[in-house]
């Protein structure tokens, strides 16, 4: 009995000695699989997280050896560091503003039109985003006749998803001096009815009608920004790149926004859009100047990223710049969006400032003079650890471009959700070879270049992105270029780590690793194990900020599904 008694005492003196030797954590999160995104694609069942960063990662026997303040048990769901959306337009908006993301036909179109008009004062300016004939019953592009039937007395401007067309209304045109005997302003194009009067339609240069619309108050864009940052946390998204920030909004709207957050907003890098088109390249470097600060400028939540130039348009014009004519006209290349001389001058001097340069270039022709002029500047100018690149690189572009890409260092910001979400215009613009390598991921990769995943918002919604990577289907389910396709782990990696890295912060952000912030989502079922056409539905349950709570399902209610 003694000796019992004596043995019960040891066991208690060596469990107590062990508890006080517990590592104390704020959060433990275990009971499923946790994707680390670290380059061995390593997987955890459980970590610990201590002022707002994770301090230790194992099996579910850290759940002994951590006293936590709060333990969640993911029972059976999946965990990972929160997606890096590395380039993408989100915006505050005015009043006047009509979201037509989810318009299916003219007749709906018209309708927010005319909703809209009853909100605001007699001959407002009225705008709006996200309309694509894709979607639309008529399968064609709405019109001035159709916006002046809403609208005869309001001036109207609406863009198409995408941001490189977009449809005006009679009043608008005139306002804008705009008839059927203006030529072509620069940089665009004006479309046609069959009798040579304007349909509305404006490619690419849009300011000569967008430049009209007044500004709004900084205050009611930065209230409608703040909704919209909160927001990309519904998706998992904890880090957001905006990629055309002005040197004026990032001081009238993001600063302040950011220096006095009256709710959690996503980690957040401004790429910074000179005006090199209409300043040249003095004037842009100016621009740049008086910002008084480079490349990583800014704190945690709030960097200065690249310096972003558009090279060509897009598809959504279309006018992305193409060595080979487009499938609907031969004849047909795009062109370049600005002056390359002037380019080159400006990129250069941006390079030695110090500038990351991360420039628009979606047409092979585009990306090829962008990547010669990269290689022109960094051998002149050497410098360790620049990273360049390119945003988009939608068309394939030759052999000695990938090998310059890879010698040179020079990355590429891609959005695999362009072929699943612009499926219609790659169809109708792209031939066979182009259609089948259309925002090629594996080959470059393959290339040994460096690449991140965003969304630039068609649509934001990480899933579709990593969906489209898996499976190159399109929204048909069409499949394109199969061999461009990529496994679930290393679209996560790319949507995760390939976004830190992209902006400097692989230390900081992008894997599940000690000494990382704990940016950390939930998601409802495990993406390395369901089919590809599961990702689509799949449900962030929790989305974490430094170890804190910044979205719960439960509570706030479904991120949604992207099925249509």
């Amino acid at each position: 009995m003694k000796v019992a008694w004596i043995f019960s005492l040891v066991a208690a003196l060596l469990i107590a000695g062990c508890s006080q030797h517990r590592q104390n954590a704020d959060l433990v999160i275990h009971g499923g699989p946790i994707f680390s995104a670290q380059a061995n694609n390593k997987i955890y069942q459980a970590m610990a997280i201590k002022d707002g960063k994770i301090v230790s990662v194992g099996d579910e026997q850290l759940v002994r050896k951590v006293k936590a303040l709060q333990t969640i048990d993911l029972k059976g769901r999946f965990a990972m560091p929160g997606f890096n959306d590395a380039h993408s337009h989100i915006r505050g908006r005015a009043k006047r503003y009509i979201d037509l993301s989810e318009v299916t036909s003219i007749a709906e179109l018209q309708a927010r039109v005319s909703n809209k008009i009853a909100e605001l004062p007699a001959g407002e300016w009225i705008t709006g985003y996200g309309w694509s004939e894709d979607r639309l019953a008529e399968k064609r592009k709405p019109t001035r006749i159709d916006l002046d039937s809403a609208a005869p007395d309001n001036p109207v401007f609406l863009d198409r998803e995408g941001g490189h067309s977009g449809v005006a209304n009679t009043k608008a045109l005139t306002l804008a001096g705009l008839t059927s005997s203006s030529q072509d302003p620069e940089g665009g194009q004006l479309e046609r009815m069959a009798d040579g009067s304007l349909s509305g339609i404006i490619r690419e240069n849009r300011t000569i009608v967008s430049s009209l619309v007044p500004d709004a108050e900084p205050a009611e864009i930065r209230a409608d920004l703040a909704k919209r940052l909160n927001a990309l946390f519904s998706l998992g998204i904890t880090s957001v790149t905006d990629a055309s920030t002005s040197v004026d909004d990032y001081r009238s709207i993001w600063r302040p926004l950011y220096a006095n957050a009256a709710q959690p907003l996503p980690r957040a890098t401004v790429q910074i859009n000179p005006d090199l088109v209409h300043r040249g390249s003095q004037g842009a470097i100016a621009e740049l100047a008086a910002l008084g600060a480079v490349t990583g400028g800014g704190n945690e939540f709030l960097r200065i990223g690249a310096v972003k130039v558009f090279v060509d348009g897009g598809f959504t014009g279309p006018a992305a710049w193409t060595t080979k004519g487009y499938r609907n006209d031969s004849d047909y290349h795009g062109a370049a969006a600005v002056d390359l001389q002037a380019l080159e001058i400006f990129s250069a001097r941006a390079h030695i400032a110090g500038w990351q340069l991360g420039y628009h270039a979606i047409g092979d022709l585009a990306i090829k003079r962008t990547v010669e002029m990269f290689d022109r500047i960094l051998t002149a100018n050497p410098r360790d650890n620049h990273r360049h690149h390119v945003n988009h690189f939608s068309v394939l572009p030759d052999d000695p471009s990938l090998k310059t890409m890879a010698r040179q260092q020079i990355g590429i910001i891609q959005q695999p959700n362009f072929t699943f979400s612009l499926e219609g215009r790659y169809r109708t613009y792209l031939p066979d070879d182009a259609l089948a390598h259309n925002n090629a991921v594996a080959t470059p990769l393959r290339n040994g270049i460096k690449m991140a995943f965003s969304s630039d918002i068609i649509p934001i919604d990480p899933r579709v992105g990593v969906y489209a990577a898996v499976t190159r289907a399109g929204i048909s389910g069409a499949i394109y270029g199969p061999d461009e396709a990529i496994d679930v782990a290393l679209a996560l990696r790319l949507y995760t780590a390939g976004g830190a890295w992209m902006n400097f912060r692989e230390k900081e952000v992008g894997e599940i690793s000690p000494g990382m912030a704990a940016d950390i989502i939930i998601i409802d079922r495990n993406l390395l194990a369901v089919a590809p056409k599961d990702i689509l539905d799949a449900k962030v349950d929790m989305t974490f900020i430094g170890g804190k709570i910044v979205f719960d399902r439960a509570k706030q209610g479904p991120s949604g599904s992207y099925r249509r």
